[in-house]
């Protein structure tokens, strides 16, 4: 299983995302739903929002990414998966006192690597570098597997 975070969500939802033209290939080859737990889904949705709020798109643009959304659920390209918050809590702890000295991790960082270990996922995409160490010091691979360059 493949554990999405968000930067790599808004790179195939959000127009002219700057990762966008390296997750949507890498997105292209999977023959598997997206876990989306409600951590996810907020965040994304709380994207989506920001984008507006910066005049990077109108509410028009925003309502069709919404219902891209809800129709991809719908598909099952991404798959609601539930996510005990407890559960999240105390592995996100674990990984908070493990890890976040070394890496400088952020909450959503140590949250999102915790559902994806839940999950049982064996790789995490993502785009954020904190994020990445820390899910690297887990044992899970990633992708893309090096960040562009100019993407760093």
């Amino acid at each position: 299983m493949i554990y999405c975070d968000t930067s790599f969500l808004v790179a195939l939802y959000l127009p002219e995302d700057v990762f966008e033209p390296v997750a949507r290939p890498i997105a292209a080859g999977w023959d598997r739903g997206i876990p989306f737990p409600w951590l996810s889904e907020i965040e994304l949705c709380t994207a989506i929002y920001r984008g507006i709020g910066r005049n990077l798109y109108d509410k028009s643009a925003c309502t069709a990414i919404l219902r891209q959304i809800s129709s991809d659920k719908a598909t099952g390209i991404l798959l609601p998966r539930l996510l005990d918050s407890m559960m999240l809590f105390n592995s996100a702890m674990d990984l908070s006192k493990r890890f976040t000295a070394t890496h400088q991790c952020r909450t959503l960082d140590i949250l999102h690597v915790a559902a994806a270990l839940e999950f049982k996922a064996k790789t995490m995409a993502s785009f954020d570098n904190r994020q990445r160490q820390l899910a690297s010091s887990t044992g899970l691979s990633l992708l893309p597997e090096v960040l562009p360059k100019t993407l760093q």
